[in-house]
């Protein structure tokens, strides 16, 4: 199996792997920028996510919007992820501290029209861009007394030079979701105990895979990092394996 190199860009921290995930599953977060307009105030608005396979958080933003005038002067940013429940307080929560750029690679964008459908439609208009945001730092709350500031080198996961998985993304998806739903539905019910039907897949990354059920969201991870295709497959053979119990 191909895996990505082991080094500080993949740390095995709790709290490096905890706030990988929630920028990683959480669906919405609290973006704040500096609004330039009014001497620099804080401006807070809430702002949907996903993120790229290093787990850069990814925003879809219109020219119109105050927050995207207040990135264009000045590009300092924080995107604040906690996890849903009914006591948000004491649950994780991650404050990722970065600059926001556009980017225009339409992969990205295909990603993040995946995992939110909403957005399908006015993605295409001309004044909606994608940004990217490249993380310096990340606050983590873990609960009462888990508190560390994490550089941003140990949150990101190292890229390999074979971006293969990106492009291939979408029809490993799509062929998941056609051809193997079955196994999909036992991924969801026995190794991320989410009963209930309709499970599709939403994205994979070299860290593992995405699911969504109508408005419910979900995910298994890989045992380890991958970065090739055929990983991926042999992955997914494995936890079938292991979700009908036969491993």
């Amino acid at each position: 199996m191909t895996q990505l190199p082991k080094n500080r860009d993949h740390q095995k921290r709790p709290a490096d792997i905890a706030s990988r995930r929630l920028i990683r599953t959480v669906r919405q977060a609290t973006l704040a920028t500096l609004d330039t307009a009014r001497g620099n105030w804080p401006f807070a608005s809430l702002v949907q996510t996903a993120c790229d396979h290093s787990a850069r958080p990814l925003l879809l933003l219109s020219d119109l919007a105050v927050h995207a005038r207040n990135i264009a002067a000045d590009e300092r940013v924080s995107l604040l992820f906690a996890k849903p429940g009914t006591d948000p307080v004491a649950g994780a929560r991650a404050t990722v501290i970065g600059r926001a750029r556009r980017c225009d690679d339409a992969r990205l964008r295909a990603r993040y029209v995946a995992r939110h459908h909403n957005a399908q439609e006015f993605s295409t208009f001309a004044d909606f861009h994608l940004y990217c945001i490249d993380i310096e730092a990340v606050h983590f709350i873990g609960g009462f007394g888990q508190i560390e500031t994490l550089p941003g080198e140990s949150i990101v996961l190292k890229s390999s030079d074979d971006d293969s998985l990106l492009s291939a993304e979408p029809e490993i998806v799509d062929h998941m979701n056609r051809d193997h739903v079955d196994a999909v539905q036992l991924y969801a019910h026995n190794l991320a105990g989410r009963p209930g039907i309709n499970w599709r897949l939403s994205g994979v990354d070299p860290e593992g895979f995405d699911m969504h059920r109508f408005d419910s969201e979900t995910r298994v991870e890989f045992p380890e990092p991958i970065s090739s295709v055929a990983a991926v497959r042999e992955q997914f053979v494995e936890l079938a394996r292991r979700a009908r119990g036969e491993s």
